[in-house]
């Protein structure tokens, strides 16, 4: 056995799905605040063509005005919930959403039976597509990484590997719109040289950023060897954690790239092998986007890989147009948000942020108020067969568009990934 670390997990509360939510406290529910959801040149420098955010009208260029924004925010923690203000890229609009919330982890890693938190959450994690960081400010953007209280910057990687460990330049990488790979160890040579400047010119508790990555799994690069290359490239880089997660064909433009169930308990097997084979310092993840069907050959709690959208775990979106819902002489009420379930599709819809509004004094307050017969609706769809994944947004995506699945969109046979020359890549050797 070596000596890696443990295989890191998503966790946003372990309450059994059947539980009354009625009975669930407001501090062991999780709420992505979504302040801002705008893509392009100010947020993450990208136009990704399966982003959720390009893809789903209903959440399409939306913003809370910053003041209300941060109203909303302390009102939810003053309630009791688990609050993270979600934006495209941490470092949009050059930095300015960092500087009005803070620090604001857009996610939870733990690992172990004991729901240990991974040193990603430890040190506080900054998410970038790495555009960002590559301009002329990127050091000051780092300082206030640094001055928010971050210790971890993590960069979505989109690329493949060569079995000499460099990057390919020379295959099309099938998703377009994201950050070529040439690019991305511009963006850790920034991180690093910003490390080492800080260890020569700075005092104090701040001894360098941690790098993360994520990369995105499907049929085009989910093979052990392609896994493996990924894992010894980012391992000689100096990276500290890297979390794959599983593509979903937002948008529905790729379904050749969408992994069957069978591929995804394949690659929970090849990254069991490499974590216990492969020495490494990085310390490998998975999202809880790949679902149950194969979890548990990682030795996981056996709650991680059930989602617990619509019961700990929530979203909510700005409204596109507020909607009225009462005025009197000295009284408004209306809907400035949608509370949903599943943050990857958002979707379905189980509840309203609303504003009140005093016209005499003009004060204002909030109050979210949750659809309980909407969201018994969807624990009967997960509890009763309906819904069978753990990880239930493609059978959602589904039930609200039906097509024809990747399983059956897909022309090549439906073999496990380990096995199966789908997931090459092309000539990534």
């Amino acid at each position: 056995m070596n000596s890696n670390h443990p295989i890191s997990y998503d966790f946003h509360g372990d309450i059994p799905i059947s539980h009354p939510f009625d009975s669930i406290k407001p501090n062991d529910i999780h709420i992505y605040l979504d302040v801002d959801t705008n893509v392009g040149v100010k947020t993450c420098g990208q136009a990704c063509n399966h982003c959720w955010f390009v893809n789903y009208p209903n959440i399409r260029k939306l913003a809370f005005e910053p003041k209300e924004g941060s109203a909303i925010h302390r009102f939810l923690i003053e309630r009791g919930f688990q609050v993270f203000a979600r934006y495209t890229d941490s470092f949009a609009y050059d930095g300015a959403l960092m500087r009005h919330y803070g620090l604001a982890q857009a996610r939870t890693y733990f690992h172990s039976d004991d729901a240990i938190p991974a040193d990603t959450m430890k040190a506080g994690e900054a998410w970038t597509s790495g555009k960002p960081l590559l301009r002329e400010n990127h050091t000051n953007l780092l300082d206030l990484a640094r001055d928010s209280g971050y210790g971890t910057i993590t960069i979505t990687f989109h690329g493949y590997v060569t079995k000499n460990l460099s990057l390919d330049h020379a295959t099309a990488y099938p998703i377009k719109g994201v950050m070529p790979a040439s690019e991305f160890e511009k963006v850790i040579g920034n991180i690093k040289a910003y490390n080492q400047n800080s260890l020569l010119e700075r005092s104090g508790k701040f001894s360098g950023f941690r790098i993360g990555v994520g990369v995105t799994v499907g049929r085009h690069n989910c093979s052990l060897e392609a896994l493996s290359r990924y894992v010894q490239y980012f391992n000689a880089l100096g990276v500290s954690s890297l979390r794959f997660n599983r593509f979903f064909d937002h948008g529905r433009k790729h379904p050749h790239l969408a992994l069957s169930d069978e591929m995804a308990a394949q690659v929970y097997r090849d990254i069991r092998w490499i974590h216990d084979n492969i020495e490494t310092s990085v310390q490998l993840g998975v999202s809880e986007d790949f679902g149950t069907y194969g979890i548990e050959v990682l030795g996981f709690p056996p709650h991680v890989g059930w989602c617990q959208a619509g019961k700990q775990l929530f979203a909510i979106i700005p409204r596109g147009n507020v909607v009225e819902i009462f005025r009197g002489e000295t009284f408004l009420q209306e809907s400035i948000g949608s509370l949903v379930g599943c943050v990857n599709v958002f979707e379905p819809v189980l509840g309203t942020l609303v504003r009140n509004t005093d016209l005499r004094t003009k004060t204002i307050t909030y109050e979210l108020d949750f659809d309980h017969e909407a969201i018994d609706d969807l624990v009967r769809k997960r509890t009763d067969g309906t819904f069978k994944n753990g990880c239930f947004a493609r059978e959602l995506m589904d039930a609200l568009d039906p097509q024809p699945s990747a399983e059956h969109v897909a022309k090549p046979d439906n073999r496990a990934c380990g096995a199966s020359s789908l997931c090459s890549g092309g000539e990534i050797g």
